[in-house]
């Protein structure tokens, strides 16, 4: 399921970055109201949601739950960060390699080696001549999973019952999405409104249902025919939208626990996080270069090309060999 959301995001991005939105397929579908981007961060939300709350409950501090989250994320995204900088910049800068080099707009983007403190997408310079100059878009999702990484950690902290009071927490915060959603018209908190708060909901709920030990594996199509329903009816009725952040995790994790061939995806690699942190700087070099910019379709098929050797290598010469290293901070 990951990996279809990885392919999801970067047939949207060939669409968006050759200012071809409103032509994506499923935003001609919905009427303009969604496009696979937002399947595929729905499915990357969902389950992580659901991974990194059995971390927090499974790890053994708080400090190793820190140190495994560092591995997941930072060792690819430190090398991505310096290949923008010192090989991508050089190479698609307008701008003298002196007065590019001399820029702190070059140096503060090592800031996006820690998301959760805010990322940078331009480069002095760089793609000035693309629809859009950011180096890699992609990465405002790591601001929300890292810093909900953070309010996840809370669960070691917590005193007494901790499931229950997170679980409390949770709960208080989707009555307040209820009301602003309703009775308040979207008018209770601004921030309710933004993508960014979506996709943390989603991430919440899907981390409560783990915490509420739900068993999805015995009758999880039972489950499903009652979700799909309700997922159905608010993805075509805007009044009823707040609906999908209880069915889409509820829909999403009922999925992934249906078993049949499709489980034995993974048993080369977990590629998922190459495709996605890779797939939008390619399409920005390939756009500069002069990839066809009139038809999104050849624009994905040639970023996949590119992309997906490049997270198979990543995934067995970085991400599988830090991995190995979880146990080594208890």
């Amino acid at each position: 399921m990951r990996i279809i959301a990885a392919v999801c995001i970067a047939f949207t991005h060939s669409f968006n970055l050759i200012a071809k939105n409103t032509a994506e397929p499923l935003m001609v579908i919905s009427g303009q109201r969604y496009d696979f981007s937002f399947i595929g961060l729905c499915i990357f939300f969902s389950i992580s949601g659901y991974l990194i709350t059995r971390s927090a409950c499974t790890s053994t501090s708080f400090i190793n739950y820190c140190w495994k989250r560092f591995l997941r994320i930072q060792p690819l995204l430190i090398i991505v960060t310096l290949i923008s900088i010192f090989i991508i910049g050089p190479l698609f800068t307008r701008l003298a390699m002196g007065e590019y080099f001399g820029n702190i707009s070059t140096w503060t983007y090592l800031r996006n080696i820690f998301p959760a403190t805010g990322v940078q997408f331009p480069l002095p310079g760089v793609f000035a001549g693309n629809t859009d100059s950011g180096v890699n878009g992609s990465l405002w999702t790591l601001v929300i999973e890292e810093r909900l990484y953070l309010l996840v950690s809370i669960l070691f902290f917590l005193k007494g019952n901790k499931k229950r009071i997170f679980i409390s927490g949770i709960l208080l915060l989707n009555l307040l999405y209820i009301l602003h959603s309703t009775i308040f018209q979207h008018g209770l908190f601004a921030y309710f409104e933004t993508p960014e708060a979506f996709f943390a909901f989603l991430f919440l709920n899907a981390g409560m249902l783990f915490l509420l030990d739900i068993k999805f594996s015995q009758p999880a199509i039972k489950r499903l025919l009652v979700v799909i329903p309700v997922l159905a009816v608010s993805l075509i009725f805007t009044p009823l939208f707040f609906l999908q952040v209880w069915a889409v995790p509820l829909f999403i994790i009922g999925i992934a626990n249906i078993r049949g061939i499709t489980n034995r995806a993974g048993q080369w690699g977990d590629f998922t996080y190459g495709i996605y942190i890779f797939a939008f700087p390619v399409q920005q070099v390939l756009i500069a270069v002069g990839a066809d910019k009139a038809n999104p379709y050849w624009l994905f098929a040639e970023t996949m090309l590119i992309v997906l050797p490049l997270a198979i290598l990543s995934w067995h010469l970085v991400e599988k060999k830090f991995l190995k290293m979880k146990k080594l901070v208890g």
